[in-house]
């Protein structure tokens, strides 16, 4: 466990068997990208995809916080289980922080049969930046979905797939099970880093739809989700951050050579690499940090929001947004300079492809090319200076 984590950490603890057992071959399982369908079952089985709903649909009512522990401590030993998991975990966050309904509640029972939400929002077309050119049509049949979505993160794995689309000029959800007729989901994520997320393509054909399986968006309704869904990517770096201290410490004590110019006989008792070592754990432990103060405001936003109070809600829901970009400034940089910085520990024998040690960079550097830090700076400093709000929702146009 992070030495700095301060949330309670019993479901982690209750899990740790289980993650460690899917780490184990975590590297190998990369280098031949073999895509984890046993080990997100086996996350199943084990009750992890529920952890957050209420106990009586069968899940452990985990906070906030320890939901994105559990995150990180996965993505420790594998943050490419940890991101497959990010837009189930929203989609239960926005299903149990949503008006009591019947639909709502048939949602819920699903999650608690364990069905799997993954995700179809993003697309590689012409549509400007807050347009989307999938569509959803009435016909004399019924509704029908037509489109293609690419970086579907987690949907190859998915029972359901989430579909953002436009009916009629409006941005509406669809519902989709993933084995429907005209749903393809193809394999073709090519990136060097996350390789085993699914990310790649799902197109719809013709998909008929149901109209209880369309949610229209309510700008007007509070939501956290643009924060919550960052966060579980700071999550997942997180955990990297954690497993770069676990490499080091377990390559230096291995180690039996040195440098003859090395400051003592062994690699272990050399005061330079324990300082480099020291040093990872310190970035890990601001990475720790900045995660656990923008999950406790994202508890906070949720407490607002589920107690309907309207002199807090919209505060506590920018308080989140603010620290999970503030967050993003943290983690990101003090992970990937860690990432490079793992490999002053040793010499040649740290770049053998059997050690997987570049994946640290390689994941990171990948996850943190979403929502480009560059930008969430500048908007910081637009709020800092001018009060601009940060905006709540992150799209692209063409890519």
């Amino acid at each position: 466990m992070s030495e700095t984590a301060t949330i309670d950490r019993e479901l982690a603890q209750r899990f740790a068997p289980l993650f460690d057992e899917l780490g184990r071959d975590a590297a190998e399982r990369e280098r031949e990208r073999r895509l984890p369908y046993a080990e997100v079952e086996a996350l199943r089985q084990a009750g992890f995809t529920r952890v957050t709903l209420p106990r009586r649909y069968g899940g452990e009512e985990a906070t906030h916080g320890e939901l994105f522990e559990l995150l990180a401590e996965l993505a420790r030993r594998d943050p490419n289980l940890a991101q497959l998991f990010r837009s189930h975990f929203s989609y239960i966050d926005r299903t149990l922080h949503a008006p009591a309904s019947a639909d709502r509640e048939a949602r819920l029972a699903r999650l608690a049969d364990g069905a799997i939400v993954g995700n179809a929002s993003h697309e590689r077309s012409t549509a400007k930046v807050g347009s989307l050119a999938t569509r959803l049509t009435e016909t004399p049949g019924g509704l029908r979905l037509n489109g293609t979505k690419f970086y579907s993160t987690g949907t190859l794995f998915a029972d359901l797939v989430g579909v953002a689309a436009e009916q009629d000029g409006e941005f509406v959800s669809v519902l989709v099970e993933t084995d429907a007729t005209g749903v393809e989901r193809i394999d073709d994520w090519t990136g060097f880093g996350q390789r085993l997320t699914g990310s790649g393509t799902t197109v719809f054909t013709e998909v008929a739809v149901d109209a209880s399986a369309v949610t229209r968006r309510e700008p007007e309704r509070p939501s956290h989700g643009g924060a919550f869904v960052q966060l579980v990517l700071l999550a997942a770096v997180t955990g990297i951050g954690r497993a770069i201290v676990d490499d080091a410490g377990a390559f230096v004590r291995t180690r039996t050579r040195t440098y003859s110019h090395g400051a003592a006989s062994t690699a272990q008792a050399d005061p330079i690499v324990q300082e480099v070592v020291g040093e990872l754990s310190a970035k890990s432990f601001a990475a720790d940090a900045a995660l656990a103060a923008a999950t406790t405001a994202l508890g906070r936003s949720s407490a607002a929001i589920l107690g309907a109070d309207p002199d807090l809600v919209q505060e506590r829901i920018a308080a989140v947004e603010i620290a999970t970009a503030r967050a993003q400034l943290v983690i990101l940089p003090a992970v990937l300079d860690a990432a490079t910085a793992l490999f002053d520990v040793g010499g040649a024998s740290a770049v053998e492809t059997h050690r997987a040690l570049d994946r640290h960079w390689r994941n990171a550097r990948t996850i943190a090319s979403h929502n480009p830090s560059r930008f969430k700076a500048r908007a910081i400093g637009d709020h800092v200076v001018n009060g601009t709000p940060i905006a709540s929702w992150w799209s692209t146009g063409e890519a």
